[in-house]
């Protein structure tokens, strides 16, 4: 050990624990002390299989983070015990001694500071997470049923094992100025991992004079955007909760079993969006809406120029709500929202965003209530990368799949059952709830 400095040994097994031990001469604790970090390493490495975005996808689940968490804080004592063994083992120096415990008290305290910050970032992951894919933000959906009670969700058809999954997306005006949610987003995103395609439907809000999953017919004045509130009053007799009449009604309309659903408000939309810095879109043509609720209780013109475009949470907002004004439509805006879903995932994709992921989940923990499984995000993100862009297919329940004006008294359409029927077997193959059956009767007034 002459001439082996504590100093030197420290500094050698805070980089590597057990370098310092083999620098003084102690081989077998030197084995001893780097073979769980080099287990470490090797768990690291078959976690980053499949990618760094796809590892930080799996820190949504918050038993895994919560896993990590545990990592962190041994593997932090052992490096702190790997350091102190190793100062201990050095030849010491009264000249000297002063500076060598300075280097192991820095030494300590960058293992603890460094394990101590990543840890709470970890644990404030899995809190975010838990709330996300626990009740998340209960009060975007209606929940109770007249007369009774049921769990969210309780109800939808699990998937089948390496068959397709349906996701309804729904986007939610809760505004404490309104007495009802306003579903004024409704899309439906299809994955099948058999073709390795993705099928993204957007059913209009307006859609009113609709077949019931449960018998009857719809109102032509009552919009399908409003369906919770209806159930929730008593004024629509479902067997199910307010908001999975919904799922169920858009899953019959649609023709696809909906497996799970998420629904996101106005706000969290916009510092979703914020979070990851803003997505890119091409803007097909011109939008000049002079008449754009800004959620700030003025009205104002919304404009946006054709082309490539940069947008921040606010201005993604307006472009996924606004329908009026030059080149623009329900059916435009329907069409953009399913646009901007896409670059998200693009933009959530990028290794960039990996520091950011802790935000978003909190971000969304605090806007979004969903029933997907937390442990199944990471296997999905997997699959999605995987997807080229020539197996999306983006369809919007419009004209020819409807007919607008069925009602004097509000600005509804009816869809043609027929021919979102035949659609759907179109998108869906065989896995279509119509495939082989009658498609259900016209019910447009």
């Amino acid at each position: 050990m002459a001439g082996r400095s504590p100093a030197g040994a420290a500094l050698l097994s805070f980089l590597w624990p057990g370098l310092g031990q083999l620098y003084t001469g102690r081989r077998r604790l030197a084995v001893l002390f780097a073979l769980p970090a080099f287990l470490v390493l090797l768990l690291l490495a078959y976690e980053l299989r499949q990618g760094a975005v796809v590892f930080a996808a799996r820190f949504a689940d918050p038993s895994f983070s919560l896993a990590a968490v545990a990592v962190v804080f041994l593997l932090g004592l052992w490096r702190v015990w790997a350091v102190g063994h190793a100062f201990a083992s050095g030849e010491r120096r009264r000249t000297r001694r002063a500076f060598d415990r300075l280097v192991l008290f820095a030494l300590a305290a960058a293992i603890v500071v460094s394990h101590a910050g990543a840890g709470y970032l970890l644990a404030e992951t899995s809190g975010a997470g838990s709330r996300l894919f626990g009740q998340g933000n209960t009060d975007l959906i209606d929940q109770a049923t007249p007369g009774g009670s049921q769990a969210p969700g309780s109800s939808l058809p699990a998937p089948a094992v390496n068959g397709r999954i349906t996701i309804l997306f729904t986007g939610v005006d809760a505004a404490p100025s309104r007495s009802e949610h306003l579903y004024d987003s409704i899309m439906v995103v299809s994955y099948d991992p058999q073709t390795n395609s993705v099928q993204m439907v957007s059913v209009p809000r307006d859609s009113a004079s609709f077949p019931f999953y449960f018998g009857g017919v719809d109102s032509a004045k009552t919009k399908i955007n409003s369906v919770p509130t209806y159930v929730r009053n008593g004024w629509i007799k479902s067997p199910d909760s307010p908001y999975i009449t919904l799922v169920k009604e858009v899953s019959y309309l649609v023709g696809i079993p909906i497996n799970y659903y998420a629904v996101m408000d106005l706000n969290g939309f916009i510092k979703m969006i914020d979070t990851v810095g803003g997505i890119d879109v091409v803007n097909a043509g011109v939008i000049a809406d002079p008449t754009y609720d800004w959620l700030d209780g003025n009205a104002g013109v919304f404009y946006l120029a054709a082309g490539p475009q940069h947008l921040d949470g606010r201005t993604a907002l307006a472009y996924v709500r606004s329908r009026h004004g030059t080149n623009n439509s329900d059916w435009r805006r329907a069409s953009r929202q399913q646009e901007v879903l896409i670059a998200l995932l693009h933009k959530m994709a990028q290794p960039s965003q990996l520091l950011k992921l802790p935000s978003l989940i909190s971000t969304v923990g605090s806007s979004v209530t969903t029933t997907f499984p937390a442990d199944k995000v990471a296997d999905y993100v997997a699959m999605a990368q995987d997807v080229p862009t020539k197996n999306f297919s983006q369809v919007v329940l419009g004209p020819p799949y409807s007919v607008t004006g069925i009602s004097s008294a509000t600005s509804s359409t009816c869809l043609i059952n027929a021919k979102v029927a035949a659609l759907s077997v179109q998108l869906f193959g065989a896995d279509s709830t119509w495939s082989g059956k009658p498609a259900p009767r016209d019910t447009c007034p």
